[in-house]
């Protein structure tokens, strides 16, 4: 793989070296060194040692992201108080349903979320390009 910029997500396809990567995991770029090795992240947030890019592969934007990103604020918000939205594939006709019929739990959510105690708990699962859980309204 060539290099690539900062937050690109890659997916770590070689185990030979002295890296602490799992083959087939995927991270986001978080330093090139700009000599062949750069550092990545976890979903967690943590951070690996240095990695070689052959032993990688890019790989597109999550669903999370892609849908985040044409999402409104506060269902951007809503979404992200739920562990494992990252790996969401439901359909969104399914979402609209399910959100129909519990509209005041997707109102307590937003209205918790935008809490302190709420913009504390749920700030890891926003996505990057979006600061959920943080707009004071």
């Amino acid at each position: 793989m060539k290099p690539a910029p900062v937050g690109t997500r890659i997916r770590v396809i070689s185990g030979h070296g002295n890296h602490s990567y799992t083959v087939g995991q995927i991270y986001r770029i978080v330093h090139d060194d700009q000599d062949g090795t750069f550092k990545a992240a976890d979903a967690n947030g943590r951070v690996g040692n240095w990695l070689r890019w052959e032993m990688c592969e890019i790989v597109g934007p999550s669903i999370w992201e892609r849908i985040a990103a044409d999402l409104p604020d506060d269902l951007r918000e809503f979404l992200s108080c739920f562990d494992g939205i990252g790996d969401l594939e439901l359909e969104e006709r399914v979402v609209d349903a399910v959100l129909e019929e519990l509209p005041d739990l997707h109102e307590r959510l937003v209205a918790f979320a935008r809490s302190p105690v709420g913009k504390s708990l749920v700030a890891a699962s926003a996505p990057q390009s979006a600061a959920p859980c943080s707009r004071d309204g």
